[in-house]
């Protein structure tokens, strides 16, 4: 993605439409890694063995997996209910 900066404040309208669908695809990648290491601590790796790593991404993969089913399944509006 593109930044205006001190030289150029503006972005070109070309820059911005850019920038716009990029953002799309990126969201969505940049998302579970923001809830690994925000909800499940998972800023750096624990252990030093490469399998009990491995396993510790696999665990969190898979609670990350359940954890948006249950938002697909259960919208918040139906979970207040």
């Amino acid at each position: 993605m593109r930044r205006a900066n001190r030289h150029h404040p503006e972005l070109p309208p070309r820059q911005k439409l850019r920038n716009r669908l990029i953002a799309k695809v990126r969201a969505a990648v940049e998302r579970p890694f923001a809830v690994f290491k925000e909800h499940y601590g998972m800023r750096r790796v624990r252990f030093f063995n490469l399998a009990a790593n491995r396993t510790q991404c696999m665990l969190a993969a898979c609670a990350y997996n359940l954890r948006t089913m249950i938002g697909a399944l259960f919208p918040p509006a139906e979970r207040r209910a």
